[in-house]
């Protein structure tokens, strides 16, 4: 273990996406674990600045914005030259093996710098390359093991924790208020994939089914294909739901799970939101062989179920109430 005076500084690279950001703070708590006065910094791009920001065991959280101000060359210099931890860094943990993290990384002039040995580019720039071990399959334990390339430990097997505050939120009290003397289900059925969305037939008859048992159900989402479903929802007559589609912020939309008794998800950063908040959450994999690589394990996760075959509408219904009764 860390014992100096002088704290150490680490930053971790994470440009990728939702989920991807989430699937890090496995490696967040290692550090902390092996450096315990250390001070652990999340980049991540602007739209998941809130996904980082509320980890467990991140100190700061800062974003680096890929189509806005810090698109292209020039941009990447200018986050540069407007960085507080130039010349500061001990190490830096870049994810995925992402190119710009690498060069970010490089001309912040940070001590370390670490990612997997894949093209020529990645070799020429970081100094520590990490060799992933054949028995790691799920993302989670392969993000945590980078801390391996400093310390020669195997990184720790651990839940990811998000931990949204509760500072006062004009949208979230309203909810509370309105919504106080229901039982709320979340649901989330879009993704970045068509094949891993939900039909919406059997959203419709999904929502139906719970309605009818007194629940209500809140709409999660954002972006266009987001609001294309929940229109289409409407347009084939099903209205019973609270549409809260672009309506919320990553750090607004885990506080609203908080008030739910269990949320539904596909494959998708939600999903990984919802149960890293500790909420009871049905995990709709309709593409199975994503599941070895990205879904939470019951041991570290109990709260959770996996839903892989019988996609029906009353199975996610049966298993939805088998978590609540839990």
């Amino acid at each position: 273990m860390q014992n100096s005076k002088n704290q150490e500084i680490f930053l971790i690279i994470n440009l990728s996406y939702f989920g991807d950001v989430l699937l890090t703070n496995t490696l967040c708590q290692n550090i902390k674990l092996n450096y315990p006065d250390s001070k652990v910094v999340l980049l991540t791009d602007k739209p998941f600045y809130e996904a980082a920001k509320y980890q467990y065991c991140v100190d700061e959280a800062i974003y680096f914005d890929k189509k806005g101000e810090n698109k292209g060359l020039l941009g990447l210099l200018k986050f540069v030259i407007g960085c507080k931890y130039k010349n500061k860094i001990y190490a830096s943990f870049i994810m995925y093996d992402n190119e710009r993290g690498i060069l970010i990384s490089t001309l912040l002039n940070s001590r370390k710098r670490i990612s997997g040995p894949n093209k020529i580019f990645k070799w020429l720039l970081t100094d520590i390359h990490w060799e992933r071990k054949n028995e790691l399959v799920h993302m989670q334990d392969i993000n945590g093991d980078f801390i391996r390339t400093l310390t020669g430990k195997n990184g720790e097997i651990l839940p990811i924790k998000y931990q949204p505050n509760q500072e006062n939120d004009e949208l979230i009290e309203k909810i509370k208020k309105q919504f106080s003397e229901k039982e709320i289900i979340g649901l989330c059925t879009v993704s970045k994939q068509k094949e891993k969305d939900m039909p919406v037939d059997t959203a419709i008859n999904l929502i139906n089914q719970l309605t009818s048992q007194d629940k209500t159900v809140f709409l999660f989402g954002a972006g266009t294909e987001c609001r294309n479903y929940a229109d289409e929802l409407k347009r084939k007559g099903c209205l019973n739901f609270v549409d809260l589609i672009d309506q919320t912020t990553i750090y607004q939309m885990a506080n609203i799970m908080q008030l739910c008794k269990v949320v539904i998800s596909i494959d998708t950063g939600t999903m990984h939101l919802s149960y890293a908040t500790g909420v009871p959450t049905v995990c709709i994999f309709y593409k199975t062989e994503m599941i070895e690589k990205w879904a939470p394990r019951k041991s570290l996760y109990p709260h959770t179920i996996i839903i892989d075959k019988n996609y029906t509408a009353e199975n996610i219904c049966n298993k939805t109430i088998e978590l609540i009764n839990k």
